[in-house]
Order: structure tokens, then sequence, then C-alpha cells
């Protein structure tokens, strides 16, 4: 981790390092929590104080980092050296049992093993029925749109879209939250990771001695799905007991690791529920955004369009996740769509131990449990090299060919042993939807609700964006 041909250099601490002015008290919280754009607050000080720069929140000293050097050794050196913020991780094993996103040490391995076998390529074609039907299900949504003229709120479909995806693939259950109306699991779930966020950024942990109606809520729906997922994983045993292909995670999970023992209840669950969110938030973001930039952009709307007719010729949907991956122009949108709106634009990190890291500007000291940013998409939008231009939508930079090494990291899905397991899931759910709506829909955007922006919560949205859409003529 030490660079032993730099020695001579003097090491700095986090106390050396430039950054914002904090005031009395607060530090640079208000700053930073204005506007609920904070990935956006810490790129503008990273753009002024350096790759590597201090603040406070409140009385507490924290560093960022976007530099290079420092995210391949955290990244590399996860979990033995360097743990997700322990505040984060206490505040979700409060709420719902240890997953793979908050686990660390021998706990990850063996959860992650489950993710991973969950998960497996293997199983992609099963899942891709199901992924097949839910598209099928939002077609019809904008043919009647299409019929009526309405406005479609574009997040919203996207995070019900991304639910029944998610829960059908997890435990074989159709939630329908596309065209259930009312309140239901399908309404509540969505709210979940804004609860996270504000019991995180909470100054003091109220909850622990009162609760509040929306805490009395909140486990309540934890409870809801707790029991859906323990119902689910029994009828799994008996399905795969009888000799059934693994048609679903939880029955994927019923077979042993090899040298592990069986995963208990609590795993499980655990491991649904981290699924579960991750698997909807994140994705249904990246879908809001493709569709608004397709909509901002009838040229790559047309690009899509005659490459979806192309591949698919006189199929409605792809057959199997192999003719998704041959829609490369529509993938090229999506990674764009990533490099510009990260749904993931930093994590929160701590070392285990007293480290000494080399950067871009010398050998940094960070006493064990320093709180540390790493912005893990700051180079996409900054790395005029690989990416010129960076602030321009443009996909073809992903299919010539010719992009340079990076200099600055892009890390959509993270990177070293714990990137995304779900990643390959979430691509084919956004570029599928890309092709098939794009092929089938003309999509006008609709600001009648305001500009679009975006806010950032446990991960990054899209705030007001919608679409009118017309058949295609």
């Amino acid at each position: 981790m030490v660079d032993t041909d730099r020695t001579a250099q003097p090491t700095r601490t986090a106390a050396d390092l430039d950054g914002p002015k904090p005031v009395p008290l607060l530090g640079n919280l208000p700053e930073f929590t204005r506007g609920r754009v904070t990935h956006r607050v810490l790129e503008r000080w990273c753009d002024e104080y350096g790759l590597t720069y201090r603040f406070h929140l409140a009385r507490h000293r924290v560093v960022v980092t976007a530099d290079p050097k420092v995210l391949d050794v955290v990244m590399r050196k996860r979990p033995d050296d360097f743990r997700r913020s322990g505040l984060m991780a206490g505040v979700l094993d409060e709420i719902i049992p240890t997953g793979v996103f908050t686990a660390e040490g021998d706990q990850w391995r063996r959860l992650r093993k489950m993710a991973t076998q969950s998960l497996n390529v293997a199983y992609l074609r099963q899942y891709f029925t199901t992924i097949t039907q839910v598209t099928e299900r939002l077609t019809r949504l904008w043919d009647r749109a299409a019929d009526s003229g309405e406005s479609i709120d574009v997040l919203d479909q996207m995070m019900r879209y991304t639910l029944d995806v998610t829960v059908a693939l997890a435990m074989g259950h159709d939630l329908n939250g596309l065209e259930t109306t009312g309140e239901g699991l399908h309404s509540r779930l969505p709210k979940l990771f804004p609860e996270f966020a504000r019991r995180i950024e909470a100054p003091f942990p109220y909850w622990r001695y009162v609760r509040l109606p929306r805490d009395r809520r909140l486990d309540a729906t934890v409870r809801e799905i707790e029991a859906v997922v323990r119902e689910r994983f029994v009828e799994a045993r008996a399905r795969v007991a009888s000799g059934a292909d693994p048609a679903n995670f939880l029955e994927a999970l019923v077979k042993p690791l090899e040298d592990e023992p069986a995963f208990t209840d609590d795993e499980v669950f655990g491991n649904m529920m981290h699924m579960l969110l991750g698997g909807e938030d994140t994705t249904s973001s990246t879908a809001a955004w493709t569709l608004h930039y397709l909509a901002e952009h009838p040229d790559v709307h047309r690009k899509v369009r005659a490459e979806a007719d192309e591949v698919l010729g006189d199929r409605k949907f792809p057959a199997d996740p192999a003719m998704v991956g041959r829609l490369k122009y529509a993938e090229a949108v999506v990674n764009e769509v990533q490099r510009l709106r990260p749904v993931a634009p930093y994590l929160v990190m701590q070392p285990l131990k007293d480290v000494t890291l080399d950067t871009r500007d010398g050998r940094l000291h960070l006493p064990a449990l320093t709180v540390l940013f790493v912005l893990i998409a700051y180079g996409a939008r900054r790395d005029q090299v690989r990416f010129p231009e960076p602030e321009t939508f443009r996909p073809e930079r992903w299919l010539d060919g010719s992009m340079p090494p990076e200099s600055l990291p892009y890390t959509p899905f993270g990177n070293g042993p714990r990137f995304c397991p779900g990643r390959n899931l979430a691509m084919i759910e956004a570029t599928m939807l890309a092709s098939v709506l794009a092929r089938g829909f003309d999509l006008e955007p609709d600001r009648s609700a305001g500009e679009v922006g975006e806010y950032m919560t446990f991960t990054a949205f899209p705030t007001n964006v919608a679409v009118r859409v017309r058949r295609r003529g």
C-alpha cells in the first residue's frame, strides 16, 4: 500500500488538506446538503480544491478523494482493509438483517457467494422470461397512454417496472405494481431508501427511543416483505426438492454452497431485501434517465429504433439475453447515461487500520476509521482525454473503439472484489427497455411539472422526467 520509492516525500494528514471553510458547530453541513445534490457539491469542491481534500460534517473532519491511485487501493483492498461507513451499515442493519451490501469480512464472503449463486449467468435464460413478461405489461400501459394522450411519470413507472421484475426474479411473486393502483407493497417498497437516507443524515438517532408514525410504517413494511420472503422460501424448498430446476433467486439458494452450511432464514431474508432494494432503485433511475435522453435526442432515438428493427426482425421482444447483447447501440446509450447520470456517484468508506496512501500529490496518512468519501464517478464527467466534451451526450463514443485508457476512474458498478453482482441483469433490463420502447413509440418531453433535475438520497434520482408518447407512425 505504501510506495517505498517515495518515502522521502513528506506525509500529509487530513488536517493538511485544503477544503471549504467550515462554519461553527455545523461545519460544511448546510452547503453539503442544500438542494439534496450532495454528489454535485462534492464534485464542485473537487474541481476547486483538488482530487483529494477535506470538509467538515458538523465537528467531524472527513476526507474526499477522486484520485485514481487511492480509488484503486480502496476498491482492491475491500473488505480486508476498508469497509463501508459504519454509520450507514449500522442504520441499515437496524432495519433489516445484514445482507451482501453491508456485510464485511468473512460474513460478506459467504453472503457474496449467495448473491453470486442466485445471479449466476446459467439462470439468466430462465429469468429472461420474467423480464419479457413485465416489459410486455409496460408496453400495454404505453399503448393506453398513447390513446389517452396522458403524460407518463417516467421515474414512477420505471420504479414500478423494476420492482415487478426484481420481486418476480427474487421469489417468483407477481407484484404487478405497474397496473395496481392505491396502497400496497408496490407503493411502500420504493420509500425504504429515502427512509434509510433520512436516518443516516439525522443528527440524533431518535428512533431508538421514540417511534414516530413514519418509523412504525417502515417497520410494518419490512415485516410485510419478510413474511412474503419466508413463505416463498418454504415453497422454493418444496419445489426444488421435487426435482424442478430453479426458476428464481430463492430457488437458486436452496442448493447449499460447496463446503458451506445451508443458508439460514435470516441470511436469505437479509440478502433478498438487499437485492430487492438494490435492483429496484438503481436500475429504475438508469432506465428513467435513458428514456429522458431518448426523448431529448430524436437522432439517438432513431438509431436505437433502426438497430432494434434490424436485430429483432419480426419479434416484438428479444428472444434471449444473447439477442439483447446484439443491441450494441442501445447498450452504448445506457453506458452514456450511466456516465452522465451515475446512480451511485460516491461511496463512503473507512480504513480498518491506519494506512498511508500514495496520491498524485504525495503521501497521505489516514488513521483507522477515518470517514472517506470516494468519488467513483467523478472521472466520467471530467476526463477530457477519454471523454472529449464530457458534458455532451454522445453514445457513439462507446462504439468507435478509439477510447484511450482512462486517466480518471469510471466504475458505475464499482470495482474490485465488491463490484455489483447484478450488473449483467441491470444492463439487460435497461438495454431491452430502451430498444423495445424506442422501437414502438415516439417520445416527446413533457416539462409541465418543471425542469428536469436530480436529487440524492441513498442513491441519485432524476426529478420531473415526464414524456408523452405516440405509437410509431
